[in-house]
């Protein structure tokens, strides 16, 4: 039972926060935008550090921002283009350069006339129109200003001015039950390092009910009064996508239960399906409490897509607004599909292929990917332990390949202050002449593939008396804790480490609270399964239904985000956990 609930359970960071390099675009008429989504505590003066652009232009392009900000509002920020002088090196070619700088040739041409004839060493061509991501700090360069007529369906031309003054203010944040100094600098724009420095922190170790001091600028828009002013054009929305507010929702809750038996049926499913309803049932009578009223439908999908077709079918299936599963990956597609033709939203509660959010913006997957994991594992590596040989490790196996290149994609490109650490790529049978004696060495295998992940942790033993073990840390990914075939030994030896999407203690506060409930509703004890049923129905249903942001959850953080405009959402949040003493700990909560 215990290794069936880790593979339906377990499955970016992004910096301190989403760093423009690292947001999501969208073309509108022509002209690219970064798309960022408002969180609690986002303020214009953050937003307007944060991607380095006027606070009017911001209000310029959003009209209505400048009364206030909205959770999860979509704003639109111009991404303001470059005019840098690049200097023609030896074997360079015009082509060459515009796909360096991602320019076309013609604009080069246009900038630079005489070039057609060809191009010498040293020569230094004006290349305009450049992303600030192409840009090199050690290029010269000149801002454009972004053509705001060009955006015909956002803004008009002549917008509004505004006049913006800030005043500094300190805000006093009690911390809530899972949130760590990161994710409240994440939450209010604010560097980890300027909340440490004016709290007096030495790490940062936090607890629920602490108060942090956190500074914030205060702002005051104030608009100037002009003679005329044209009508503010307003982008269109697709009105499907709205989920306007009811007095009675009507909630789907898809599960293998068996009640039939029959081909494929087994008393472990049953048990996972029933543990999941149990936790899922708490969550509910807790929704209850804050105003949700909502009629629960409860399905056997058993594992067959026949019968999940004859459930879509059923009459009262009609209108429905959201719903849950099936827990099984290769089910979600059919669903999916009813749920995009049917506006009606769907949560994923266990791990899928995040192919299934591509063009169903109704989709929500609660459990990031492997590739969304092994980002946030690349991101706490070069966060923490930036001094150390980091070696990453390419499997053989082509199943493991988005996982390497998104640990080395995000290494490589993610925001970091000062000289960026060397990462040295390697093979399983080639990492040991690479490993350096007398210094921290970060050895990072992302791997699913057990006889690989068995292979290289037994080279690895057998090689460890050249070096200090205290100095050798292994990143791995989840799947390692249910392989028996590496012995536990090893882990501990080398400190295995890997991102998880959950973090299940029944020593924290809010864990011990729930499991006390279950015990008295069910007389049982709560397993994982029950708890991953209260927290994903808990959070999605306050957050889509009732519009309000749930911070109780026992061993989950939601953070959703959506990778594309027209795609759905996947939690990309990730806890990094460690075998320490052959239990695992969150390292963040041990700081």
């Amino acid at each position: 039972m215990k290794n069936w609930l880790l593979i339906l359970l377990t499955f970016v960071s992004f910096g301190v926060f989403a760093q423009p390099e690292n947001a999501t675009t969208e073309v509108v008429n022509g002209k690219k935008y970064y798309v960022h989504i408002v969180q609690d505590g986002n303020t214009l003066y953050g937003i307007h550090s944060l991607y380095n652009i006027s606070v009017e232009e911001i209000i310029k392009q959003n009209p209505g921002t400048e009364k206030g900000l909205t959770e999860g509002q979509k704003l639109l920020i111009p991404i303001v283009l470059k005019t840098i002088i690049h200097e023609v090196a030896s074997k360079e070619t015009l082509y060459g350069i515009s796909k360096k700088y991602n320019v076309t040739v013609e604009a080069i041409t246009k900038a630079n006339p005489g070039i057609e004839a060809g191009l010498k060493v040293g020569q230094k061509l004006t290349i305009p129109g450049v992303e600030p991501t192409f840009v090199s700090k050690t290029q010269t360069f000149s801002t454009e200003t972004p053509s705001t007529s060009a955006v015909k369906d956002t803004v008009v031309s002549s917008a509004p001015k505004y006049v913006v003054s800030f005043s500094d203010t300190i805000i006093n944040h009690v911390v809530l039950d899972h949130e760590t100094l990161y994710s409240i600098s994440k939450r209010f724009m604010v560097p980890v390092e300027d909340l440490q420095k004016l709290n007096g922190l030495k790490s940062t170790k936090i607890k629920p009910g602490d108060t942090i001091k956190i500074p914030v600028k205060k702002e005051k828009v104030e608009q100037v009064k002009v003679r005329e002013i044209e009508r503010i054009q307003v982008r269109k929305v697709d009105s499907t996508l709205l989920f306007p507010k009811q007095s009675n929702y009507k909630i789907a809750l898809l599960l293998p239960f068996f009640l039939e038996k029959g081909e494929g049926s087994s008393d472990y499913l049953t048990n996972l399906a029933t543990e999941y309803y149990m936790g899922a049932q708490l969550a509910v009578d807790s929704l209850e409490r804050l105003g949700l009223k909502a009629q629960l439908y409860v399905y056997d999908t058993r594992n067959d897509t026949n019968s999940i077709k004859k459930i879509l079918a059923k009459p009262e299936f009609s209108g429905m607004d959201l719903v849950f599963g099936p827990l099984f990956p290769d089910k979600v597609d059919v669903v999916a599909r009813w749920c995009k033709e049917n506006k009606a939203r769907m949560v994923c509660p266990v791990s899928v292929n995040t192919n299934v959010l591509k063009g169903n913006q109704v989709v929500y997957s609660a459990v990031a990917s492997d590739v969304t994991l092994t980002a946030g594992l690349a991101e706490y590596t070069l966060k923490n332990h930036s001094t150390a040989q980091i070696i990453l490790i390419k499997s053989s196996s082509d199943k493991d390949l988005a996982m390497y290149e998104s640990f080395r994609n995000t290494f490589n490109t993610t925001s970091f202050y000062g000289t960026r650490p060397k990462l040295t790529e390697a093979t399983v049978e080639n990492f040991t002449s690479f490993m350096k004696k007398g210094v921290k060495v970060i050895l990072v295998f992302p791997t699913n593939e057990k006889s690989l992940a068995t292979k290289f942790m037994n080279n690895l033993n057998g090689v460890a008396g050249k070096f200090n073990s205290d100095n050798i840390f292994v990143f791995g990914t989840k799947e390692w804790v249910n392989y028996d075939a590496i012995k536990p030994q090893y882990k501990n030896k080398f400190h295995y480490t890997f991102a998880s999407p959950s973090d299940l203690n029944y020593k924290y506060n809010q864990t011990e609270k729930l499991h006390l409930k279950y015990r008295s509703k069910y007389n049982s004890d709560m397993t994982k399964m029950a708890v991953q049923g209260f927290d994903v129905t808990l959070y999605f249903c306050a957050d889509l239904l009732l519009n309000k942001k749930n911070n109780n959850m026992v061993m989950n953080e939601f953070e959703m985000k959506q990778r594309n405009a027209d795609s759905g959402y996947e939690n990309v949040n990730s806890y990094i956990l460690q075998q320490v003493d052959y239990e695992l700990i969150n390292l963040e909560q041990s700081k």
